[in-house]
């Protein structure tokens, strides 16, 4: 399993210094709740069950961060939102909220340690922390601003909202604003050591670049500001290919960038000329669907493309799928340490 120093490694790859070893990254949090037989109930309330799928996970698969990720909305359903209880799929919600100044004039910063889910998650949190320690990375996660008026409102109602409410649309940003930084905080406070800040509603597959620029990107900016301010590291991820929303998304005080698949991600760097950190970019499909030898080839490409130049972190674009071969997800982690550990040696 990891080293001591794994944040250590994880700073120099963010700063462009040498690390000892580049952290073994995969979003493979539902990969190994499946593997466990833990349900998706079990995830969101069962402290003992959703904390033991990601430690054995992590062991078996000599990972260097472990993911607390039930779902999208621990935060949200204090706000009011009513939800489905679903022993096999992740919660959603029966039905969104108005999209109001009625709604908007009820809300309220939840209290972290007291208010439903919330306490169950953070105790996840810390209760990894203390298995694992400092060898391993503990990742809690919130939503960017932007996003979560998506997940209170949907989304249709946040595309009409900008264009007919845009008042309403940022005076429920300043709100969540501050619920973001409070929800964030409380993680690290636990025993997060990093944040995943989702804003998939703020890449160009949503959202016009404009229309991001004006809504999404300066909430982000405040919560990320905060939260790094506390020394919580936090990547950003909207799983965008597209060089003129990632160039936006490298300006936001974050500690690395996740960039989805479909794209050289070497090409993408060259084009952004930023000195921030990329990850991500490698195609969960091809996870699933591929041999544990195409899986191995692409993994080494990735690495062997992308690491000289520093600042660079393996990842997946997205979730490892849950019924991706054991076999396929062994092969891309041994493959990514192997060529890591390999071009390193070159270096030192």
């Amino acid at each position: 399993m990891a080293r001591e120093n794994v944040r250590d490694d994880f700073l120099a790859c963010v700063q462009g210094r040498t690390p000892a070893m580049m952290p073994l990254l995969s979003l493979s949090n539902e990969f190994h709740q499946r593997q466990a037989g833990v349900t998706d109930r079990q995830a969101r309330l069962d402290v003992d069950k959703a904390v033991g799928c990601q430690v054995e996970g992590v062991r078996d698969y000599d990972e260097d961060w472990a993911i607390i990720f039930p779902d999208d909305y621990i935060e949200f359903e204090p706000l009011g939102l009513p939800m489905r209880d679903d022993e096999h799929h992740p919660t959603m919600p029966v039905a969104y909220l108005p999209f109001n100044r009625e709604t908007l004039g009820r809300f309220r910063i939840p209290d972290a340690q007291k208010e439903m889910r919330l306490p169950t998650h953070l105790e996840m949190l810390r209760r990894l922390k203390a298995q694992l320690g400092s060898r391993v990375l503990v990742m809690g996660r919130i939503a960017a601003p932007f996003t979560a008026l998506a997940l209170i409102y949907g989304i249709e109602e946040l595309m009409v909202g900008m264009i007919t409410q845009p008042r309403l649309v940022n005076d429920n940003l300043k709100f969540l604003v501050d619920h973001q930084i409070a929800f964030g905080t409380a993680q690290l406070e636990a025993g997060a050591d990093l944040l995943w800040v989702g804003d998939c509603c703020a890449s160009s597959k949503f959202c016009g670049l404009d229309r991001c620029c004006r809504f999404a990107f300066d909430a982000a900016a405040e919560v990320t500001a905060a939260l790094n301010a506390t020394g919580g590291l936090l990547i950003y991820h909207t799983g965008d290919t597209s060089p003129p929303y990632l160039a936006k998304q490298t300006q936001l005080p974050v500690h690395a960038v996740n960039v989805g698949e479909g794209c050289r991600l070497a090409e993408v760097g060259k084009a952004l000329d930023s000195k921030m950190c990329l990850m991500g970019n490698f195609d969960p499909i091809l996870l699933r669907d591929g041999s544990p030898e195409e899986v191995a080839q692409t993994t080494e490409k990735l690495i062997q493309e992308n690491l000289p130049g520093g600042r660079y972190l393996f990842n997946t674009g997205e979730s490892v799928m849950c019924d991706s071969p054991p076999a396929n997800v062994a092969a891309m982690l041994v493959a990514a340490r192997r060529t890591a550990f390999a071009l390193f040696r070159q270096v030192i």
